[in-house]
């Protein structure tokens, strides 16, 4: 994430880095994983300056069953 820097510097950019992490670890925590299919995952880069994968990796997620009262 690009925020600007010196003088033009995003001042919500520490707590977008904060928020980033927490959302990531929650993700983590409240959510089991799989991938869609058993396929070996294809790791080959885009050519656009972000570095894209050229085909996305496509997962399910399933809340664990003690978020279920939490989440529903």
């Amino acid at each position: 994430m690009t925020f600007g820097f010196g003088r033009r510097a995003c001042p919500a950019a520490s707590m977008a880095q904060r928020v980033a992490g927490l959302t990531l670890g929650s993700l983590i925590q409240c959510f089991e994983w799989e991938r869609v299919s058993e396929k070996t995952i294809d790791m080959a880069e885009g050519k656009e300056i972000n570095m894209p994968k050229v085909i996305p990796l496509e997962a399910m997620c399933k809340a664990r069953p003690i978020m279920n009262k939490f989440l529903s």
